[in-house]
């Protein structure tokens, strides 16, 4: 491996987390007057509700259990045993290994301790203002109490999205908690992004750089309820882990969030981006690994999408793009691979490197040629790496949303088709889409945007893909609760995945 895994140290403030280094399970009311005088002063909360966002971000922005979605959802494609993405790339698909001493145990416990980390945080922070503290103004607590109703949305949020089902806990939680199916997850966390969306509406403040460093916007009152709109929508569309229930959802509900989001009716767009420091507070790997030569190219399957004479399996023979092709796509090479020097071309995304890694033995259909590069500045080829721009959510995301759910409330199709065009013709320079291609094309194409334009960002391959039933059978729509969790709470350990197991899919 050309570059170990690395794991941030949050600022000094973070030290004063009481319960943000495990799973608030055991929230007894007896716990809470020590949680209450180790957060009495405003100090204290202030910091610990910063640290609470911090926790959420370096959270989703993990290579677990990221990396190992878009591989399984043959977004991308590996062979390495890190990060689940040799064994979940099994064919035909295997089951998820739950096991407490398991290779793969990290894919599901890291992100269920570091969101449950950042939830602790954040419901600490809010029992403290609850409980009456103060910061240097009734503003300055509004706003601090605000951030950390942002986190605990944002963590429930994720719980909600990864896992089949999980605790709900708040700061008004009280005895021992039981665990919720994930639909029960998604509906706290969007009575949670109701309640943040509220909290920051009409709001003047701005808060410091440091709290969160956005690219090009200020992070204030306003961008946070915009961001927050987004958030929820993508929330809720994502949910779903079929066909079926994205068909069920209420799309005219998501349509008005996403259309006071980061883009929408009467606003200035802008992407959710954050500027990465070089490992130290705010990095993203789950952008910087795929950015790279590191290992982890995109699914020829992907590719056939852009490029229909590449095949959609690959068996060794490597298959530049042809005839007409995405412009995001590119049949050139873009790095020196003696040096890992970029020549990287403006508007490209992929290229068609010529190159393949890792042993033909742990399956050929896991090798592929291309390399997705769009972000190739913050990959891991990059020392330290994790620097400038880091997209979270980008504009073209919200755009999709509004779109989906405009045509799936048959709302405006022109509307609609405008949107998929700011990136289906400008970037990928395809033939516009129009309101007389109807419904279905009009999902079509948005599906093909999704999958194209927001590669590597939180948009990933699995929840976009699952909704849609266009995975491989046998794929896991979602995580069990971590082995070790279940055998603390004495419960059976279980595990989804495998052609037994979960037969449906493409």
């Amino acid at each position: 491996m050309k570059r170990h895994i690395r794991f941030g140290i949050l600022a000094a403030g973070a030290l004063l987390i009481t319960s943000a280094c495990n799973p608030p399970l055991d929230i007894k009311n007896n716990d809470a007057p020590d949680v209450l005088r180790a957060l009495a002063t405003p100090a204290d909360v202030k910091n610990v509700a910063q640290s609470a966002l911090n926790t959420w971000y370096l959270s989703a922005c993990s290579v677990n259990p990221y990396l190992m979605f878009e591989v399984t959802s043959d977004h991308l494609t590996a062979n390495y045993g890190n990060f689940g993405m040799r064994f979940n790339n099994e064919e035909p698909r295997i089951p998820y290994g739950n096991s407490s001493a398991g290779s793969d145990r990290s894919v599901a416990e890291d992100p269920w301790n570091g969101f449950y980390g950042a939830l602790g945080a954040a419901n600490d922070a809010l029992k403290a203002f609850k409980a009456g503290v103060k910061l240097t103004s009734d503003a300055e607590t509004d706003q601090y109490k605000t951030l950390a109703m942002f986190a605990q949305a944002a963590s429930l949020a994720e719980l909600g999205l990864i896992f089949d089902q999980a605790f709900v806990v708040d700061e008004n939680s009280e005895g021992a908690p039981t665990l919720s199916k994930y639909t029960d997850v998604i509906k706290a966390a969007m009575t949670k992004w109701d309640a943040v969306i509220a909290a920051a509406n009409g709001k003047t403040y701005v808060y410091p750089t440091a709290v969160l460093p956005l690219d090009k916007v200020a992070f204030s009152g306003a961008t946070l309820y915009r961001i927050a709109n987004t958030m929820a929508a993508r929330t809720l569309a994502y949910s779903a882990r079929t066909q079926a229930e994205t068909d069920a959802l209420d799309w005219a509900k998501i349509l008005g969030y996403a259309d006071k989001g980061i883009s929408g009716t009467g606003v200035t767009p802008f992407d959710f981006t954050v500027i990465g420091d070089g490992y130290v507070n705010w990095y993203d790997d789950r952008l910087g690994a795929p950015n790279s030569t590191w290992g982890i190219p995109v699914d020829v399957k992907t590719i056939n999408m852009m490029a229909p004479n590449v095949p959609a399996t690959f068996n060794g023979t490597k298959v530049a793009p042809t005839g007409t092709f995405d412009k995001r796509l590119s049949a050139t090479p873009q790095v020196n691979w003696s040096t890992y020097e970029y020549t990287h071309q403006p508007g490209v995304d992929i290229s068609f490197e010529n190159q393949v890694v890792g042993q033909v033995a742990r399956g050929i259909w896991k090798q592929s040629p291309y390399w997705y590069l769009r972000y190739y500045y913050y990959g891991w080829d990059q020392s330290p790496g994790a620097e400038g721009p880091a997209p979270f959510t980008l504009i073209a995301e919200n755009d999709l949303l509004i779109a989906e759910a405009l045509v799936r409330t048959n709302g405006d199709l022109a509307r609609a088709a405008t949107l998929i065009n700011k990136t289906r013709v400008t970037r990928g320079g395809l033939a516009p889409v129009t309101a007389a291609d109807g419904k279905a094309n009009l999902l079509k194409a948005i599906q093909y945007e999704i999958d194209i334009e927001l590669f590597t960002t939180a948009a990933n391959g699995l929840y976009e893909r699952r909704r849609i039933d266009n995975l491989q059978i046998g794929t896991p729509r979602h995580l069990p609760v971590p082995a070790k969790e279940l055998e603390t709470l004495g419960l059976p350990v279980y595990t989804f995945g495998g052609v037994t197991q979960n037969p449906g899919g493409k």
